[in-house]
């Protein structure tokens, strides 16, 4: 498959305020600290990692609303920042997103009608208010929901059907390119189901590309083609889903897996399980590789150098000195 969106050595570094005195920063929040990936046409990219470690900040980068302190984004071969510089209300049909809080997402004060029809009109894909309740109409039934909704406010609808009509305003404009950024984690387990196999439907459907952001490794299992593992702002390993669960290379990648609760008998001792201490904060990371400070294999040159992300086999991206 042809690549749609790539990032290359991608970084967003927050400035910390000194305070009132001097603008000078007083430090930096690494929030992306060189990160490679790509999405490729009509697939789904997961990208997993604990709180904190910069997913959603890169969904924004890829989506160019908010500028990168380095590296570069490529959008069907082209920088980003030439479409933004050019065309910019023609990147934003092409790529959309749905946020994690479908409760917070969506404007109280609007009706459904008006969230979905309100990117529509301001790119003039309708002539008229009756074109725009009838393709409303229509987007709301793909998405599972009847047009008798159209007329009514967020508060009105359970969890479920609000992520359903956030999912449908980011179908309004007939986008390429969606970030799902934790659009399930809000749900309930079986709600979560729904809207996962929405999602798989609409991009068989669409042809549509996702990076789907989560920390639920089962979720992301059903829904990725390909997986990347983010740790402190950087990738750690990237590779297909089946071969990334089977056999994950990465000390970080092989804990993540491990923590993921099982039901056996007898009961598996959980506390080796564990990943051990915090996720160390993105203002003073620990030198050489980012995990070392809770990894169990690391060894010496592991505290003092990160090493380049290379590929070790055929679609096998891995930052680690132990392979």
């Amino acid at each position: 498959m042809p690549t749609l969106i790539s990032a290359e050595g991608l970084y967003k570094h927050f400035p910390i305020r000194g305070g009132i005195v001097t603008s000078k920063p007083a430090g930096w929040v690494r929030a992306v600290d060189g990160v490679s990936l790509s999405v490729e046409v009509g697939e789904t990219l997961g990208l997993v990692g604990e709180s904190g470690s910069g997913k959603s900040t890169t969904g924004l980068l890829l989506l160019g609303l908010i500028k990168p302190s380095g590296g570069r984004i490529l959008y069907d071969g082209k920088s980003i920042e030439e479409f933004l510089a050019r065309n910019p209300r023609e990147f934003r049909r092409r790529a959309q997103i749905v946020f994690q809080n479908p409760f917070a997402s969506l404007n109280p004060r609007m009706t459904v009608r008006d969230i979905i029809g309100r990117g529509m009109k301001l790119h003039g894909l309708v002539k008229n208010d009756k074109e725009l309740t009838e393709r409303a109409a229509a987007i709301l039934a793909e998405v599972g929901l009847r047009e008798d909704h159209l007329s009514r406010y967020p508060h009105e609808f359970s969890g479920g059907q609000r992520q359903r009509i956030a999912i449908a305003r980011a179908l309004a404009l007939n986008p390429e390119f969606i970030v799902l950024d934790e659009p399930t984690s809000a749900l309930d387990v079986s709600v979560q189901a729904q809207i996962l196999n929405l999602l798989k439907d609409l991009q068989r459907s669409r042809g549509l590309s996702y990076l789907f952001i989560s920390h639920n490794l089962a979720v992301v299992r059903h829904i990725s083609h390909d997986v990347a593992v983010m740790y402190l702002g950087k990738i750690m390993e990237s590779s297909p889903k089946e071969v990334l669960f089977s056999q994950p290379l990465h000390p970080y990648t092989q804990a993540l897996l491990r923590s993921i609760p099982k039901i056996s008998f007898p009961p598996e001792d959980i506390e080796n399980k564990v990943i051990e201490g915090d996720i160390p904060s993105p203002i003073n990371p620990p030198p050489g590789c980012p995990f070392n400070p809770r990894c169990r294999k690391a060894i010496d040159i592991c505290m003092i150098k990160m090493p380049d992300f290379r590929e070790v086999m055929p679609g096998r991206w891995v930052t680690c000195h132990l392979i």
